[in-house]
């Protein structure tokens, strides 16, 4: 591995956690400046954080009775095949 990539690896290990807030203010320091070098790591927070909040928003709605139940089916014809 480079000594380049090694930051992007670091980054993803702990990306989670930064995210969740849960790193300590020098671990998020040196993600942020990492992040602010680094156009790959910048996106892929900036993605994260976007799904995050989308995810956090549909969950306070329910889903309509017909999505949960073609929901439902799929995963029924999936774990179907995997026991298969």
């Amino acid at each position: 591995m480079t000594s380049q990539a090694r930051p992007c690896r670091v980054l993803m290990e702990r990306l989670s956690a930064y995210l969740d807030g849960d790193l300590g203010a020098a671990a998020c320091a040196h993600i942020s400046r990492h992040a602010r070098t680094c156009p790959r790591c910048a996106g892929l927070i900036r993605t994260l954080q976007q799904t995050v909040g989308i995810c956090r928003k549909a969950g306070q709605r329910p889903l309509p009775a017909s999505v949960r139940a073609r929901a439902r089916s799929q995963v029924e014809k999936l774990l179907g095949r995997v026991r298969d």
